[in-house]
């Protein structure tokens, strides 16, 4: 009888070789197992192998030495940039959650995260941009969509791969992994709901500067949800905007306020928690906030929903699940499974909090 040829897939035999590939250098070593070795591990032939570790040969991923071969660290390296706004460090607390999340998750893998911080004043973007233009990151994660508009088509004609976390970023039609923000606002309503509470008011950020999608679609999710639910809410009239820009610590004082004096109002939704230490304040010193008969929830995009004393009820901004879905998709991608970075929506979860305690009724 003749030898059984083994039918294993190449791409299987691939795919089982990076993998080995990814273990040995999370743990540290270099040394590569021979053909026979690798064919008995992998169950690919030794035909396929041979090619295999040829093709890994020509791109220095694999050095030949008296002793066999072993791994390049640096040519399996695979440089993924994370572009923030900031000096020193990154200036808003979403994206510094992400970096760290995507720096923890990463680990293990042969994705490199490089942070680039762009910086603000014109003599400093253009240093920046300039730095930006030798950067040769095979991926690129963009938190921030200013002055960026020559280099994202440059890159784009480069064939690099680029990625928004945020789909109110001027994303060009690029991929955008983000949190689904139309299900934020509907699972605040139906929290409101199944803590008793019935009439709510919405606050929200609105920049007079530009349209930022994400809070329209929690707006949208809330409106919707809550006439499916039949709570009392109607957008045009219960729907309070805190201009930004010079002058918002004013404007949410004064629509905080606004709310506090409508006794019609049970709750109130923070489409993000960024100014939620002053609104809190405000309804305090209105005496209008009381667990258990005034409810409040928030996004906790900033962090400050789960970090005072009280914690307040609030939609995760799934930060983990965020940095999880982006190193799984760069990882596909570069192992050749899939042909281009999707977009995708992922589900925020509920954090429980002490701000949205059983409705008490009279």
């Amino acid at each position: 009888m003749g030898a059984l040829r083994n039918n294993q897939p190449r791409a299987v035999t691939e795919g089982k070789v990076r993998q080995l590939v990814r273990e040995l250098l999370a743990a540290g070593q270099t040394a590569f197992p021979s053909e026979r070795e690798l064919a008995a591990r992998t169950g690919g032939s030794r035909s396929v192998i041979r090619e295999i570790l040829e093709a890994m040969e020509q791109k220095g991923q694999l050095l030949r030495t008296a002793n066999g071969r072993s791994l390049n660290p640096e040519a399996n390296r695979i440089p993924v940039l994370f572009l923030a706004g900031g000096r020193n460090m990154i200036d808003n607390p979403a994206w510094a959650r992400l970096w760290l999340a995507l720096v923890n998750r990463m680990k293990g893998t042969p994705l490199a995260p490089e942070l680039f911080l762009l910086r603000y004043w014109p003599e400093e973007i253009a240093e920046d941009l300039q730095t930006l233009a030798q950067n040769r990151a095979r991926y690129l994660i963009l938190c921030i969509d200013r002055n960026l508009e020559p280099l994202i088509r440059r890159w784009r004609e480069e064939k690099r791969n680029i990625l928004f976390p945020d789909e109110g970023l001027l994303h060009y039609g690029l991929p955008v992994i983000s949190i689904d923000n139309t299900r934020v606002g509907e699972l605040a309503a139906q929290q409101l709901f199944e803590h008793g509470f019935r009439t709510p008011a919405l606050l929200t950020p609105d920049f007079t500067d530009h349209w930022y999608s994400p809070y329209q679609k929690r707006i949208a999710g809330f409106t919707r949800e809550c006439a499916r639910l039949g709570l009392d809410f109607q957008p045009e009239r219960d729907c309070y905007r805190v201009y930004y820009g010079k002058g918002r610590l004013q404007s949410c004082i004064r629509e905080t306020t606004k709310i506090a004096d409508q006794t019609r109002y049970d709750s109130l939704f923070l489409t993000t928690d960024d100014l939620l230490l002053l609104v809190l304040e405000v309804l305090n010193d209105q005496q209008r906030y009381t667990p258990g008969s005034f409810g409040l929830i928030t996004l906790n995009s900033q962090n400050n929903a789960l970090s005072g004393n009280a914690r307040v009820n609030a939609i995760s901004s799934a930060t983990d699940e965020l940095a999880t879905s982006i190193t799984d998709r760069i990882l596909a991608h570069a192992d050749g499974l899939i042909d281009q970075l999707p977009t995708i929506a992922i589900t925020p979860t509920i954090h429980e909090g002490e701000t949205l305690c059983i409705r008490k009724r009279s």
